[in-house]
């Protein structure tokens, strides 16, 4: 019972500590075209699909909305891979499905 009181507050301050640190460990480019930034990869992805799918409209679902960031602005990129890429802008973070 003791440990278990003693785990949560260390899982706690390590997740603090490691949100705290993502800016830094991020790696600063700039955007070479217009990019859509949408705070889920899940909602990144269907507007994806739908743009690919002769315009078809999103499914309605309540989707908290995306950004577009213009060629040249400077982001902070947390992670990239294959088929997406996740930044910090302001504090947030944004993901693309690309």
């Amino acid at each position: 019972m003791a440990v278990t009181h003693l785990v949560i507050p260390i899982l706690t301050v390590m997740g603090i500590l490691s949100a705290g640190l993502t800016p830094a460990l991020a790696e600063q480019k700039k955007l070479i075209q217009d990019t859509r930034f949408c705070p889920s990869w899940a909602e990144a992805h269907e507007r994806t699909l739908a743009s690919l799918n002769n315009g078809r409209p999103a499914y309605p679902v309540h989707w908290q909305g995306c950004i577009v960031l213009r060629h040249g602005t400077r982001v902070d990129v947390v992670d990239q891979q294959e088929s997406s890429t996740e930044i910090v802008v302001r504090g947030r973070h944004w993901f693309t499905d690309e």
